[in-house]
């Protein structure tokens, strides 16, 4: 029982030994740009399947133009005599026949194959456009979460400006202990907003990390800023570019090609397989004797009606489905080109007028609270008001950057 408890102890001081020296490990870091991460993102997980889901289509290749579609079939009887003779008298039977195609229905298979590559390289396409979307998405969450961090910690400094100038007040005579009080509140509100921020830019990062793939331990250092977003190209060249490089709309037009594809094949299938048999008959009292012939399926009944009815129903609701999906993508454009440009306009308005005015605010606002003209109550609700339009800012320029993702997702994603 004490070695046991011995070994219990060694193993659990060995695993915290290990567990300490991992945590002390420096952290690395990787440096990453927007370019950095739409190439990374084409490596993500998602991507990589469907890859692999392209490969797998491909596979369906294998055999499927070979003109002997089943096995040759082998068919022997023994015919022992019923009206006279011996075991000795024994007869027998043998055939081979061997089926094949003469018709299309091989090469019908094979662009049937084909068009489903075709398929899957439109998925994995869509894949790879949808990724580097989100990866772009995410990362500018996390810049944009940076950003209200380095705001606040600004909005910090000023307002540990004011409680050391209170401080000061204070001890001159010039100010009571409430202007002390007011703006050490403000401060500490300030620090926990701030801690608040860092945390919220820690969620994007990880949520980057993990749309890339990375390491928990990585360290992240985003190293291209959010500017100011330029203007959009004009509707009419982004709904054509839409109608071209959307991969829903390639999607669905591949849809439909492996569809017509799938209904040749069917088609060719109803032509009569042949085959060709040979065949050894030697009767109990006959002599031996062999025949050579060629045998052919009789297309009575058995004519894909069934897949071939399925087959027209779907074709008829693609068609459908594009002529809606056509409709919706005009739609779409639209909308997110509108929206982008209100964005624009909102970030313009707080960045040229509603910032510096709050800032020219607080500047005389603490002025004159310094030379006794006014209370700590109008310096603090200056110094809010100016926070307030700088996380303002902020947002409106992460939300017109998400804007600009959605346009470009509009008009069919990054190339």
């Amino acid at each position: 029982m004490r070695s046991c408890s011995f070994a219990v102890g060694l193993a659990l001081a060995c695993a915290f030994t290990a567990s300490s020296s991992r945590a002390a490990e420096p952290r690395s870091t990787l440096a990453l740009s927007v370019d950095d991460v739409l190439r990374r993102a084409e490596q993500s997980p998602g991507v990589i399947l469907a890859r692999l889901a392209v490969r797998e289509a491909a596979a369906r290749r294998v055999g499927a133009g070979l003109r002997f579609p089943t096995n040759p079939r082998v068919q022997a009887d023994a015919r022992p005599p019923v009206t006279g003779g011996t075991l000795h008298d024994m007869g027998y039977a043998f055939t081979f026949e061997l089926p094949f195609d003469v018709g299309g229905a091989p090469s019908a298979r094979l662009r049937e194959a084909d068009r489903g590559v075709d398929l899957a390289l439109t998925d994995a396409t869509f894949v790879g456009k949808r990724a580097r979307t989100g990866a772009w998405a995410t990362y500018i969450r996390a810049e944009a979460a940076g950003l209200r961090a380095s705001e606040t910690r600004d909005l910090v400094a000023i307002a540990d400006r004011i409680v050391r100038a209170s401080r000061e007040r204070s001890a001159a005579g010039a100010a009571g202990d409430v202007d002390l009080s007011t703006s050490t509140s403000e401060l500490a509100l300030l620090e926990a907003q701030q801690e608040g921020a860092l945390r919220q830019r820690e969620e994007q990062v990880a949520e980057l990390r993990s749309t890339l793939d990375l390491s928990p331990t990585l360290s992240l250092d985003l190293t291209t800023r959010l500017t100011e977003p330029g203007p959009p190209p004009e509707e009419a060249s982004l709904v054509a570019q839409a109608l071209s490089h959307r991969p829903e709309l390639a999607r669905l037009r591949a849809r439909l090609a492996v569809l017509a594809a799938t209904e040749e094949r069917l088609v060719k299938e109803t032509f009569p397989r042949l085959g060709l048999y040979l065949s050894v008959d030697a009767a109990p009292v006959s002599p031996i004797f062999g025949a050579v012939g060629l045998s052919v399926e009789l297309p009575v009944a058995q004519r894909n009606q069934g897949p071939r009815a399925v087959v027209e129903e779907a074709r008829r609701a693609e068609v459908t489905r594009l002529d809606q999906q056509l409709r919706q993508v005009v739609r779409d454009v639209t909308a997110a080109r509108e929206s982008y440009e209100a964005r624009r306009r909102e970030f313009a308005i707080l960045q040229s007028k509603a910032l510096p005015a709050a800032e020219k605010t607080l500047e005389l606002v603490e002025t004159g609270w310094l030379a006794g003209r006014f209370d700590i109550f109008r310096v603090t609700s200056a110094a809010r008001e100016l926070g307030r339009v700088r996380v303002a800012r902020v947002d409106a320029l992460e939300a017109a950057w998400l804007d600009r993702v959605a346009l470009d997702a509009a008009v069919g994603g990054l190339p």
